[in-house]
């Protein structure tokens, strides 16, 4: 096999030079020893600080970059996607968010493939001091949503196909830009054990060990574009289960069905309704009810009422072009009288997107 040698840097470890070659600290290290005859051999999870350079097989990159570089997409569409969150108390407004993001989508339907890169995101927040959070966030998402996504025969996200480069630019992200956000030199300096817990955390979310099925699944711009209608020639399709991440209480998934009806047909234009119903049980009810006596009740001071989830998309869907067109999806989830989450969720295709 054919190999390379890798000058080590300083703060370098056997981990962080193997995941960089998509690959974990004992292969590096069984590589690095079978061709001893080119370097020194070394045992253990730690670099010796007598060796200066390490053995790196070849192949990994060639393999990841046979798969990636060479991809041609069928289409090309710019969307605009605007996000509206509102949460209420007794029906007055605590807090407001509104998120704009535009996304450049390719698609490959044919090897399930597309490429996602987020060109622009807007935010504004009431309490204002959540914009601060955002400052980091919305930089982390941009690495996030730069990305080639494997889509399986449903046309859900299956996971991500360029891994390796999504973790070079968090690598990239942390040594030159990550300690000028001013969110970050505050808690770096009041509570450097939570700037260190927010790095791990990254570290973990980029790397190969990471569940992003869970993640992409639930964001509303993937959950709203990647659906079974990118591959299903019928009108009617089956009904699903779905779990949705509560938004009230963090401790909270609850389980749902997915039905979707045909309200329109023109040409070659569709337009469908898909509606989520919570499937009720004791089992949730007591959750959501110790999920509201720990986080809701100690400021609202009424006790439990009744706890309601209601979730709806309408999209125009092109069955000729395989595009989505536009699509609105709305989210209410709220324990009655006592405190409500709304969110509102639009995407639309831009004209020029292709």
């Amino acid at each position: 096999m054919e190999y390379s040698k890798y000058q080590i840097k300083r703060g370098d470890t056997l981990k962080s030079i193997a995941e960089k070659y998509h690959m974990t600290g004992k292969e590096l290290l069984a590589f690095h020893n079978s061709h001893s005859p080119v370097t020194q051999q070394f045992f253990g999870d730690y670099l010796p600080i007598h060796i200066d350079t390490v053995i790196i097989p070849l192949q990994k990159d060639k393999e990841e970059k046979k798969d990636i570089d060479y991809t041609t997409f069928e289409q090309k569409n710019r969307y605009r996607a605007e996000q509206l969150n509102i949460t209420r108390i007794e029906d007055d407004i605590k807090s407001y968010s509104q998120l704009k993001k535009e996304y450049e989508v390719k698609f490959n339907l044919t090897n399930h493939l597309v490429q996602v890169k987020l060109c622009d995101f807007f935010y504004e927040f009431n309490p204002p001091a959540l914009s601060r959070v955002f400052d980091f966030i919305s930089e982390v998402d941009y690495i996030r949503n730069d990305c080639l996504i494997e889509i399986n025969k449903h046309g859900r996200f299956n996971k991500i196909a360029d891994k390796n480069k999504i973790r070079k630019n968090w690598e990239e992200f942390k040594k030159n830009k990550l300690d000028e956000i001013e969110f970050i030199k505050v808690v770096k300096q009041a509570k450097p054990q939570e700037y260190m817990k927010l790095i791990q955390e990254g570290d973990l979310q980029f790397s190969n060990q990471y569940n992003d099925e869970k993640d992409y699944n639930r964001e509303l711009f993937y959950l709203t574009l990647l659906d079974k209608y990118l591959y299903n020639k019928d009108e009617n399709i089956e009904s699903e289960e779905y779990t949705y991440q509560s938004q009230l209480f963090p401790d909270v998934v609850v389980p749902m069905t997915v039905r979707y009806d045909v309200l329109k047909k023109d040409e070659d234009l569709i337009t469908i309704r898909k509606v989520w119903e919570t499937i009720e049980s004791e089992e949730l009810l007591e959750k959501v009810t110790k999920g509201y006596e720990k986080y809701h009740q100690p400021l609202i001071k009424y006790k439990f009422s009744e706890y309601k989830l209601d979730m709806r998309n309408l999209f125009t869907y092109n069955l000729k072009t395989k595009t989505l067109e536009k699509a609105e999806l709305s989210i209410i989830e709220n324990i009655e009288n006592n405190i409500k989450s709304e969110c509102i969720f639009n995407l639309k295709r831009l004209n020029n997107g292709g």
